[in-house]
C-alpha cells in the first residue's frame, strides 16, 4: 500500500508551493501592471487563512476511516464552480471568449477541474485497490493537502502562461522617436479584440503627447481616449 506523506513533509511542500506561486503572481502583477489577471493579495490571504484554520481547528484523530474520498475534493469542486461562475458573470458580453483565452485564472481553474476529474475517475476506477481502514488525518494535514493541490496548478499555470503568451513588461517598453523620454502612466484596458491584455499608456510632459503600446506585443498602437477626444 502506498505510504502517505507525513504531516511535516506535507506542510513544508504546501508552504513552499504557496510562497512560490504567490511570489510569482506578485512579480507579474507589478511587472505587467495587473494585465495577467492575477491579483496576489487574494492568494496570499486565502493561503494563510487555510493554514491558520487547519492549525487551530479541532482534530478528530481517534476514529478510523475506511476507503472514501478526501474531504478537500468537495471543497476543491466548490471553489472551481464558484470561481468559474464569477468569471462568466463578470465578463458576460460579446468579448467573453477573448477575455477567457487570455485570462490566467481561467486556465488555472480549468487545470483544477481536470485534476478533480482525474482524482474522481481514479476513485471510481475498478483498477483502484481498496484501502485498509486507517486513522483520520489531522485538520492541519488536510489543510496542507488542499493548499498544495490548489496552488501547485496555479504555479504551473502561471509559468506556462508567461512562457506561452509572453507579454511585454512595462520595463521592456522603450519609447522611441517623439515618445522617447516619456514616462509610464498606467495600463488601459482598451479594446480586447485588438489588445487582449490592454495597452501601456506613456506621456511626454514637455510636449503633452500620449503614446500607447500593446501589452501583448509591445508594438505602438492607436487609442482614442474618450476623455481627451473632442
Amino acid at each position: 500500500m502506498k505510504k502517505m506523506l507525513s504531516t511535516p513533509v506535507m506542510a513544508v511542500a504546501a508552504v513552499v508551493v504557496w510562497l512560490a506561486a504567490c511570489g510569482l503572481l506578485t512579480w507579474a502583477y507589478f511587472a505587467y501592471d495587473g494585465a495577467v489577471n492575477g491579483n496576489p493579495v487574494y492568494f496570499w490571504a486565502y493561503g494563510g487563512a487555510i493554514l491558520f484554520a487547519g492549525a487551530f481547528t479541532e482534530n478528530y484523530t481517534d476514529g478510523w476511516t475506511a476507503d472514501r474520498g478526501p474531504r478537500w475534493a468537495s471543497a476543491l469542486l466548490l471553489l472551481v464552480c464558484t470561481a468559474l461562475a464569477y468569471l462568466l458573470l463578470e465578463r458576460y458580453d460579446t468579448h467573453l471568449l477573448q477575455f477567457l483565452l487570455y485570462n490566467l485564472l481561467f486556465w488555472w481553474l480549468v487545470l483544477l477541474l481536470l485534476v478533480w476529474l482525474g482524482i474522481s475517475a481514479y476513485q471510481h476506477s475498478r483498477f483502484r485497490r481498496p484501502m485498509k481502514p486507517r486513522r483520520q488525518h489531522t485538520s492541519f494535514y488536510n489543510a496542507c493537502a488542499f493548499l498544495l493541490i490548489m496552488f501547485l496548478p496555479l504555479l504551473a499555470t502561471a509559468l506556462l502562461y508567461l512562457a506561452v503568451v509572453d507579454p511585454v513588461t512595462v520595463d521592456e517598453i522603450t519609447p522611441i522617436g517623439e515618445a522617447e523620454g516619456g514616462r509610464f502612466i498606467g495600463r488601459i484596458t482598451g479594446d480586447r479584440t485588438e489588445t487582449p491584455l490592454g495597452v501601456y499608456f506613456f506621456a511626454d510632459d514637455q510636449t503633452d503627447k500620449q503614446y500607447y503600446y500593446d501589452v501583448l506585443t509591445g508594438a505602438p498602437v492607436t487609442y482614442d481616449d474618450p476623455i481627451r477626444s473632442d
